[in-house]
């Protein structure tokens, strides 16, 4: 049960905000309300259901095999590797396409105020980059 409820404190956190999307008057708000709350209630509900179809006593040994296998793959060192490589890689890549976005949307001639934001969030993500690296340097 310990492992459940996450799911179900969700599943309630999207119902509240479900139940909030019928109490605000405004219909931009309440529509993201509702998105938000039915999103949240069907995704955890089915992350629910799957987790009790594994743990029913009929697949305990394939969950106990799934559960080693993930394990094992947590503490491989090539797997380690392999994901720190993977993080590296889309960080260059998201790097490289927000700095093409800002030129893109400069020469379509978009809002200042839209480019200012995503070469800020350009710059935020390296400075984030660089702040990770250097703890994990000084961690390891």
């Amino acid at each position: 049960m310990k492992e459940k409820w996450p799911f179900v404190i969700s599943m309630a956190v999207g119902a509240a905000l479900l139940a909030a999307s019928f109490l605000v008057k405004e219909e931009y708000y309440s529509t993201i309300l509702f998105a938000m709350g039915a999103g949240m209630f069907a995704a955890e509900g089915f992350h629910l259901a799957r987790l009790c179809w594994w743990q029913s006593p009929a697949r305990k040994d394939a969950y106990e095999a799934k559960q080693q296998e993930a394990h094992i793959d947590a503490v491989d060192e090539r797997k380690q590797m392999l994901r720190m490589r993977a993080g590296w890689l889309s960080n260059q890549i998201m790097f490289f396409v927000l700095l093409a976005l800002d030129l893109v949307l400069a020469l379509l001639k978009a809002p200042a105020w839209i480019i200012l934001i995503l070469f800020v969030l350009w710059i935020f993500q390296y400075i984030v980059g660089l702040v990770i690296y250097h703890r994990l340097e000084k961690r390891m």
